[in-house]
């Protein structure tokens, strides 16, 4: 008799079930899409972050001892405690290696141009690196570690494409031309094409202006050459005064709270594989000191804490749009159903008038409704889907992977919008006596 009752409600009022039916696939699909937009948009955001600078300082323990202003050294070169840039390809190595999207090294002095102090950076523009085949310290087994592709192309390219350029790249290995800052160029007024003498304790370098980089930032005031070229006028055959680093990183929101804040080295074992085993920036920094000798790594905090507020609260903002979506689809599953309901007052009177119980009917009207939740939530999740690859195309430029938890969860949120929103309306159905609702009739 039960299947007959459902069968017949939905042959004889399709419109109803329709509506119930569109109610739960728009509430379904929008939870499909933010589910699937939430259990990727940290990587997402990170990532586009990531186009926006580095993330981690590297630089040698003792540098706190040293004179910086504005990411430059004044320190003078004898009393520098320089890192060995040849270490830098091991930061491929570290547990969360996949996550590290670049770095680049930097070496500056400060030189003379026509009179004016200038700061000459050398770094790294686009440098392919050979990648060591080590493993981790946390291998036991060295064995264990997993192969890693025998190069990597990174440096300053790959760490700042934010950076606009009027001109061209110096190309790797040019020790004759050079980047000028906005600022730089303005007051020496020279361009791209332009070529300008530097001196620096008596050694005299004349350059080529392959381009100009606008910043906003220190970088305006500094020229920048390939590394080696400012080493040769250290008389050094190797050495740097600091790394960027560039990682992709979780937020700190989601750190658990017994291990937030805490040392390494204060943490239980369970904590501490935790914590290593999370690509937090303080667990990447902590690898990286690994794994370079006389390094010290650590967040850049002004880029961190931004970062884990931003994406913090554009988690929140996910959740609570996909909330107010949940809470309107159920209204509107509740205005249909109530609908339904009122249509069928004649049914629910003579089912009782006959012996039916109010939690018989209740189950004939929530049957009915999870159905209805669970062909909507299906439909939903599929047009959820294609929502959320045109979100990640639209919006990342990339589509977004697929989520195992969305699809039973998107299931399951149907299903309850379905019942949430005939809960009142069969309440009130079946709270009625069955001789009002015939006399009514």
């Amino acid at each position: 008799m039960l299947p007959r009752i459902i069968k017949e409600t939905f042959l004889r009022r399709k419109k109803w079930v329709a509506v119930v039916f569109l109610a739960v696939l728009l509430g379904a699909s929008l939870a499909s899409s933010l589910l699937t937009v939430y259990g990727d948009v940290s990587g997402k955001m990170s990532r586009e972050l990531r186009s926006y600078g580095a993330n981690i300082l590297v630089r040698p323990e003792s540098a706190g001892l040293e004179l910086e202003v504005g990411g430059i050294s004044y320190t003078p070169p004898s009393a520098r405690v320089l890192l060995d840039e040849k270490e830098l390809p091991k930061i491929k190595t570290v547990f969360w290696k996949n996550n590290i999207t670049g770095f680049a090294p930097f070496l500056s002095v400060l030189a003379k141009v026509n009179n004016e102090t200038v700061v000459l950076s050398g770094t790294w523009f686009e440098k392919t690196i050979s990648v060591p085949q080590l493993a981790p310290r946390q291998f036991a087994n060295k064995a264990a570690a997993t192969k890693e592709a025998p190069t990597f192309t990174t440096g300053i390219k790959a760490i700042a494409p934010w950076w606009r350029l009027q001109g061209d790249w110096v190309t790797e290995g040019d020790l004759d031309e050079a980047i000028v800052g906005a600022e730089v160029a303005r007051k020496l007024g020279i361009a791209a094409g332009d070529r300008f003498n530097t001196d620096y304790e008596g050694k005299s370098t004349m350059l080529k202006v392959a381009g100009v980089v606008t910043t906003g930032g220190f970088e305006d005031s500094q020229v920048f050459v390939n590394l080696p070229l400012v080493q040769q006028l250290l008389g050094i055959s190797y050495g740097i005064d600091k790394a960027l680093v560039g990682a992709l990183v979780t937020p700190e929101s989601k750190i658990v709270r017994s291990i937030k804040g805490k040392r390494p080295d204060k943490m239980t074992p369970e904590e501490y594989e935790l914590w290593y085993c999370t690509p937090l920036v303080e667990s990447i920094a902590y690898q990286i000191e690994e794994v370079i000798p006389g390094a010290e790594a650590g967040p850049i905090r002004q880029v961190s804490e931004a970062e884990s507020s931003f994406l913090g609260k554009t988690e929140l903002l996910v959740l609570l749009i996909t909330g107010a979506a949940l809470t309107a689809s159920a209204l509107g599953v509740m205005a249909a159903m109530n609908t339904m309901v009122m249509h069928r007052r004649r049914e629910i009177a003579l089912m009782k008038a006959i012996g039916a119980h109010d939690s018989q009917v209740a189950t004939i009207f929530f049957l009915e409704a999870g159905i209805i939740g669970l062909s909507g939530g299906l439909a939903g999740y599929l047009a959820g889907l294609g929502l959320a690859q045109l979100i990640g195309r639209e919006v990342f430029g990339m589509p977004f992977s697929f989520s195992s938890i969305a699809f039973p969860v998107t299931l399951a949120l149907a299903i309850v919008i379905a019942l949430a929103g005939s809960f009142v309306p069969v309440r009130r159905a079946i709270k009625t006596e069955p001789v009002i609702l015939l006399r009514e009739v």
